[in-house]
This record gives structure tokens, sequence and C-alpha cells, in this order.
């Protein structure tokens, strides 16, 4: 089987807070497959990463299906950094648009 068979890759953008200025935009890219509606792989546009790798921890495996807030509230949690919120905006346009584009 290919990689990304029955799989789809989308990306969602947040703008960072205003004083972050390392980051212009906020971006992640999640792999999720059509069938399970789970999150198979995710990248994050950090420049850290151990952040890259505990976000990818914390939403690989994650279905979509599901209800989000229970993923954002454990994201809450155990990341503090300024840029939290707008990962987890990233993180909601990124399944919105997988969810336009399965139920089209």
């Amino acid at each position: 089987m290919k990689k990304m068979e029955g799989r789809v890759l989308v990306g969602g953008t947040a703008q960072p807070p205003k004083e972050i200025t390392i980051y212009n935009i906020m971006t992640v890219q999640l792999l999720i497959d059509t069938e399970t509606h789970c999150i198979v792989n995710s990248h994050f546009n950090l420049i850290s990463p151990l952040t890259q790798a505990c976000m990818e921890e914390l939403v690989n495996g994650y279905c979509v299906d599901d209800s989000l807030e229970p993923l954002f509230k454990e994201i809450k949690s155990k990341v503090c950094l300024s840029t939290t919120g707008a990962l987890i905006q990233a993180i909601k346009n990124a399944i919105e648009r997988y969810k336009d584009k399965i139920h089209k």
C-alpha cells in the first residue's frame, strides 16, 4: 500500500501573538486517515524539536470525529507557551478544512 493511499494531507494556519516576532504565521499539517478519521502524522512549523515532538505526541492518533475539546484541554494543560492558543487555532483550521473536504 502506498503511504498516501486512503489518507489526506491538510494544513491549517493561525496568527501568533504580536509579541512573538520569530513566527509570521503558525502552521500545522495533518495527515489524516480517511477511513478512521484519525491523525496519522503531524508537523508544526516550530523551531524547537522538543515542542514539535510534544505536539506530535499529543495530536497523532487523535480521531477528528471525536469532540476536539478534550484534545485542546490536554494541549492547554501540557503546553504552556505563548504560542499555545495559535497552535490550537491552526489545528482547528486544519480539521475544519478536512471536514469540508470529506463532506463534499
